[in-house]
């Protein structure tokens, strides 16, 4: 017989979603990240410092996902979360073809402004979506393969990048009357935004869930009533927003970072880089996403009702010593090798912390506490990482051959501050799920 609870979907539809919004999320990343691997050729035609790039693939992106993600997620808490993430797709496809028409460094901050508002759609939507579809002790797992779109997208961007990068001198220019020459490494962006729009189309494929935990009409919760229970259980969501932003400020700033260390310190081009990275993500990240997910389950199962924590704390155990020592290896065989164990830890954490979230948190409110998850990760993380490495390269260590010691100066920063928030929500975190289990018990 099925432990399917009565009034989710049934399991292989639910993974039908789940695999949707994956390849969702694969192209969200790509289009998020193809930056980092254009790096040496931005930097070269825009003519931008470490920080200025720092800059172009952190804030410009973080800022306005993070802000069009608090509109959105009152959205998804009371409406079509299905329509929410049709419009993002489009909008943040067509932003990132038009960054082939780039001419400077305000042209292309002003279309990844673009790219983060259309993306700041999916992460609330998506997230309220599974978190409907799933039974609790089955919904670490399943957002884990979902966020399997982080490192897999990143993965392909490296890929795909490499790809047209290195096929790109054999091609000619395209011509665009009233917008100019598409070069080499512009085509890039056409490449992997056109066939986002496309991809739109799958998502008349799904349903919308039944909305679990609710008594009456689906409606937005007011931002007060969040906060309040938010504050009520402050070191509970604290420690997994702010922990988890300290691993995105070295994962994401050392991937954006990646093709200028490589081409610096081990004489690699951005297609070798993207090729061999992008293998090697492809892999790890997933394995590392499904660790967390497993474990994060199994430890739910058993009784602890700080399962996802102690999942979670496992990442920074992981990687601590791998970010440290990998931008000091000079044998670039070794290099590789080292990173995929740091890439594999890095990635773990980012599943069980959507689902503790949701745990933790009442349906209504899903969307907004998603999206004040989101403004951590990104500002702090992914606009904060690559700013950071920048102005350590360019202001504190004054040369750009230092990048390797910025690299490491940011892992030593991140992983105690990772490790020691997640230590002291845990406790906190096990309390809250109790009282939502009890909270729920009295709704039935």
């Amino acid at each position: 017989m099925s432990d399917q609870p009565t009034g989710y979907p049934r399991p292989a539809y639910a993974w039908y979603m789940v695999f949707l919004l994956l390849i969702i999320y694969t192209f969200s990343f790509i289009d998020r990240q193809i930056l980092g691997l254009l790096g040496p050729s931005i930097k070269a035609d825009f003519k931008i410092s470490d920080t200025e790039f720092g800059v172009l693939t952190g804030y410009a992106f973080a800022i306005f996902y993070t802000v069009f993600g608090l509109f959105c997620a009152r959205i998804a808490d009371s409406r079509s979360r299905r329509g929410l993430i049709t419009v993002g797709l489009i909008v943040w496809s067509i932003m990132t073809a038009l960054g082939a028409f780039a001419r400077d460094f305000i042209h292309l901050f002003l279309l990844r402004i673009g790219v983060g508002a259309g993306e700041a759609t999916l992460a609330p939507a998506a997230g309220s979506l599974l978190a409907d579809s799933f039974p609790k002790h089955r919904l670490a797992t399943a957002l884990s393969v979902y966020s399997m779109g982080i490192p897999v997208g990143s993965a392909l961007a490296f890929i795909v990048g490499g790809w047209v990068i290195q096929i790109a001198a054999h091609m000619p220019d395209w011509t665009v009357p009233g917008l100019g020459t598409i070069g080499h490494w512009q085509k890039t962006f056409v490449l992997v935004g056109l066939p986002g729009i496309l991809l739109a189309l799958l998502i008349g494929t799904i349903k919308e869930p039944s909305r679990k935990g609710m008594v009456g009409a689906a409606k937005a919760v007011p931002v007060s009533e969040v906060a309040r229970h938010m504050l009520s259980r402050f070191r509970a969501y604290a420690g997994i927003c702010f922990g988890i932003s300290a691993v995105a400020m070295l994962g994401f700033g050392t991937l954006m970072f990646l093709a200028l260390f490589f081409n610096r310190f081990h004489g690699l081009n951005p297609a070798e880089v993207g090729k061999t990275f992008g293998s090697i993500a492809i892999i790890t990240g997933p394995m590392g996403l499904l660790l967390g997910g497993t474990l994060a389950d199994r430890l739910f199962r058993k009784g602890y009702k700080d399962a996802h924590i102690r999942a979670m704390i496992v990442a920074p155990l992981g990687f601590a010593i791998p970010a440290m020592t990998l931008p000091f290896i000079q044998d670039t065989h070794v290099v590789w090798m080292v990173l995929a164990v740091s890439n594999l830890f890095l990635n773990l954490p980012s599943g069980v912390a959507f689902a503790g979230l949701h745990i933790i948190t009442p349906n209504q409110m899903r969307g907004q506490v998603t999206a004040f998850y989101v403004l951590c990760t990104n500002i702090i993380g992914y606009g904060s990482g690559p700013w950071l490495i920048g102005f350590f390269t360019d202001h504190v260590f004054g040369d750009e051959m230092k990048l390797n010691y910025s690299m490491a100066l940011v892992a030593a920063i991140t992983t105690p501050l990772c490790l020691g928030l997640l230590l002291w929500g845990r406790k906190a975190f096990a309390k809250a799920v109790i009282a939502e289990e009890e909270r729920l018990a009295e709704q039935s």
